[in-house]
């Protein structure tokens, strides 16, 4: 429960800041969503991605006995790197659709209308994308992520992090925000109009969100970078385009 209040409390902020699919999603009610269908959005939808980086380095490690017995694959570094536009409205659906289903239903009627209006806000002026990381395993790759994103700037970022449609149109890093105790994660917040025109339209066909998380950030020892595309046709939510 004091998680889900400070999920609330940080809800308050993104409100004040921001002052075509055929899936199932787009045919019932979010709050008849069930727990696959919102991970599915979260993970695997036009508005929420996963970049997994593998590190399969220590599977050869020729130091090690061959007949030890032991697994191979439990030598296998996974590191996913969930990458979601929490300004798209099925996206922010799916976060409160989970954490009520988290909660069996019982919420008290402050916090579920509050969940309600974070569900329903619209954000007319940003474009927010957030990054949180999973591991099965707390390996040294993904400890080294979770400590970038929670050290590194917007100075450190915004001349290397930026959004790219169609023509080769960029529009660069606003501000980021470091993770929260709210489970949201990290924020990379852009502008939604350039010269008074959306940024992202339609006929984009998609957007590339791509992010230098800089030199520190590495599995077996390359540098990481987050590089994902969304594809605009697909982003249609109840006849809208939802970014």
């Amino acid at each position: 429960m004091k998680r889900l209040r400070r999920f609330v409390a940080s809800v308050a902020v993104v409100v004040f800041l921001i002052s075509a699919v055929s899936a199932q999603w787009d045919k019932k009610p979010y709050t008849e969503w069930s727990q696959q269908e919102t991970e599915k959005i979260l993970n695997n939808s036009p508005w929420g991605q996963t970049q997994a980086l593998t590190d399969t380095s220590k599977m050869f490690d020729t130091g090690r006995r061959l007949d030890s017995g032991q697994s191979r694959v439990a030598d296998v570094t996974q590191v996913n790197f969930r990458i979601r536009l929490l300004s798209a409205k099925p996206l922010r659906q799916a976060i409160c659709r989970s954490m009520e289903i988290q909660q069996k239903g019982e919420l008290p009627a402050q916090l579920a209308a509050q969940l309600r209006a974070f569900a329903a806000a619209d954000f007319p002026d940003y474009i927010v994308i957030t990054v949180t990381v999973e591991s099965q395993n707390p390996s040294s790759e993904f400890q080294a992520a979770t400590s970038v994103l929670g050290k590194i700037t917007t100075a450190e970022l915004k001349n290397d992090t930026y959004l790219l449609v169609k023509g080769g149109k960029k529009v660069f890093l606003k501000e980021y925000q470091s993770p929260r105790n709210d489970g949201l994660g990290a924020r990379f917040i852009f502008p939604r109009l350039v010269e008074g025109k959306p940024f992202i339209t339609a006929d984009a066909e998609s957007v590339l969100f791509y992010s230098e998380l800089g030199q520190s950030l590495r599995v077996a020892s390359k540098p990481i970078f987050l590089n994902m595309r969304y594809k605009t046709g697909d982003m249609m939510f109840q006849g809208k385009l939802e970014y």
